[in-house]
């Protein structure tokens, strides 16, 4: 697994589509987008400073609110095997943990 960040503009009201390729972290950088995640009812909204896990193997679509918006996408380092499974187990005994809200990295797909 590869560690570093890409940041992409999207134009308002366009659409980014892709399936992760490992772990990502989406932070909005300016804008708003909205993100839905394959197979899962709920959507999310992310303004300016906000941010989403997203977990590998899942389309995920992101569209610009009718402004432009800029987002970064960042791979974590890479980490023992251990420790990431610690990691998961914790956050799926945190009542907020949705696995939704835990997929990117970006086979693009654009419509």
């Amino acid at each position: 697994m590869q560690t570093g960040h890409t940041q992409l503009t999207i134009a308002g009201g366009c659409t980014l589509a892709g399936i992760a390729d490992s772990p990502r972290t989406l932070r909005v950088l300016s804008g708003q987008v909205w993100i839905t995640f394959e197979g899962q009812p709920e959507d999310h909204w992310l303004r300016a400073g906000r941010s989403l896990a997203l977990l590998p193997g899942r389309m995920v679509v992101v569209e610009s609110d009718s402004a432009d918006s800029r987002i970064e996408l960042t791979c974590p380092p890479q980490r023992g095997l251990l420790t990431a499974l610690l990691s998961a187990l914790s956050r799926l005994r945190d009542p907020g943990f949705h696995p939704a809200t835990n997929v990117f990295g970006l086979d693009r797909v654009d419509s």
